[in-house]
């Protein structure tokens, strides 16, 4: 991300807790973005697998694939992140 150096002026003059207040919208905002990536991913990949012949309303088996899709999906994502995060903690040491 690049800023211009007005931004970067008007960023030099906030007081730590502004600063911190800022970072944490920051923050907030990139973790929504990435929730609705990963929503939208999961969608896809699911809806491509399970639904076969789209219709007016979901079969039992159907939903079922879109359930089990999607918790595998949520448990390989959970095993990656904690995987770079213990990565990312043995790097740092």
């Amino acid at each position: 991300m690049d800023l211009d150096k007005e931004t970067i002026e008007r960023i030099s003059k906030l007081s730590p807790e502004e600063r911190n207040q800022v970072e944490e919208r920051v923050r907030n905002e990139m973790l929504r973005q990435v929730f609705q990536e990963l929503v939208q991913n999961i969608s896809e990949k699911c809806f491509l697998k399970c639904i076969t012949k789209p219709g007016s309303s979901l079969t039992s088996s159907e939903q079922t694939c879109l359930a089990k899709c999607m918790d595998r999906y949520l448990d390989a994502m959970g095993i990656v992140s904690k995987t770079l995060i213990e990565r990312s903690s043995r790097n740092s040491s």
